[in-house]
């Protein structure tokens, strides 16, 4: 880390990164609709997202397990390894989600779906990710670095994989000096996020192209 003004820390290749849990395939499930609505997108093992930039009002990082379904074909509760990311009143652009399913037939062993989304994509008052692994170059202001997790706006009755002492990370909005709705207070660029689930309470969205394929999804 090297510092960058008063109260502001440079990130360079900011990673979150955990252990993968073993799985057997790879299922998604969308639940997407135009304008500001409730949406989710999970799967038994992460799908891709990635965003040219993004910001926010401030960001906060914990490890956690997120639960999913156990395999494509089995959908009793299982848990995952993995880092909670939550972002406040955080806009991002240039979006794509690619996700994959294998298929078991030799002639056509996997099918994909790419989503697509370009311009900003405003994500509400806060999305979280359950994250096997994110990678960004970022940019945060008043930053706290082993915060109790009990301390965490988003640990908030967490049942599952709360750890009230454990590690975490917050920046901007809710630490000291943070200032409330500032968008400037966390920068991010080049983000790659290899994700279980994401949660948002709202998301407006324009010109969405989805794109399925009988082969390998990517974002590249």
């Amino acid at each position: 880390m090297k510092e960058k003004g008063m109260g502001r820390v440079r990130l360079g290749r900011f990673a979150a990164v955990t252990l993968p849990a073993a799985v057997v395939s790879v299922g998604l499930g969308v639940a997407m609709l135009q304008g500001a609505v409730s949406a989710s997108l999970s799967s038994t093992t992460p799908f891709k997202v990635t965003a040219a930039t993004g910001s926010g009002s401030g960001v906060e990082l914990s490890l956690r397990a997120a639960q999913a379904a156990a395999s494509q074909t089995d959908a009793t509760s299982a848990d995952k390894q993995s880092a909670f990311v939550t972002l406040h009143d955080g806009t991002v652009n240039t979006v794509c989600l690619a996700a994959n399913q294998p298929t078991g037939l030799g002639f056509m062993p996997n099918i994909g779906l790419r989503i697509s989304l370009p311009g900003a994509v405003s994500l509400g008052d806060s999305v979280d990710l359950n994250a096997q692994g994110v990678t960004t170059d970022a940019v945060l202001k008043n930053v706290s670095v082993g915060v109790a997790q009990q301390e965490l706006n988003h640990q908030a009755g967490v049942a599952n994989g709360a750890n009230v002492g454990g590690f975490g990370i917050e920046s901007g909005e809710g630490t000291t000096g943070g200032a409330a709705n500032d968008v400037t207070n966390v920068d991010l660029d080049n983000i790659n996020a290899d994700v279980f689930q994401v949660a948002l309470s709202s998301i407006g969205l324009t010109g969405v192209t989805l794109t399925p394929t009988a082969g390998l999804a990517t974002c590249n």
